[in-house]
């Protein structure tokens, strides 16, 4: 009975070993696709839509981060909650973007006005997506 208990606590040791790997390797995976996104979207900075300007793409993690600036003074600017929201459904729905929600990336997005004052700082995830 000893000797059941001593191996059934070693596989049990090597199970969660086992987990803790995959997990560490999702997270090293995760990480590296965020580079890569981030990466791809700075070859294109600056991305310009009206009045909103995606400035700089880095990623932190499995998240990439994306400070924009918003020009709520540009004539036909919309409110800066506005612009957030048709954002977060642009993420949600857009093929690419929501293919890396999907696997476990987020996108952090940061949202400045003409003179720099932070107006939003907002995590998108696909937890989002799904109670919108």
């Amino acid at each position: 009975m000893k000797k059941y208990l001593q191996s059934a606590a070693l596989l049990a040791t090597f199970a969660l070993l086992a987990g803790c790997s995959s997990s560490a390797e999702k997270e090293k995976h995760l990480a590296l696709l965020a580079d890569s996104r981030a990466g791809l979207i700075s070859a294109k900075l600056p991305l310009e839509s009206g009045p909103l300007s995606i400035m700089q793409a880095t990623a932190k993690g499995s998240t990439i981060e994306l400070m924009m600036v918003y020009n709520q003074d540009a004539k036909g600017a919309k409110p800066v909650a506005d612009v957030f929201k048709r954002s977060v459904q642009t993420y949600c729905t857009a093929d690419d973007t929501k293919n890396n929600l999907q696997v476990g990336l987020s996108y952090r997005i940061k949202m400045r006005n003409a003179r720099g004052q932070l107006l939003i700082d907002e995590l998108v995830t696909q937890q989002n997506c799904e109670n919108n």
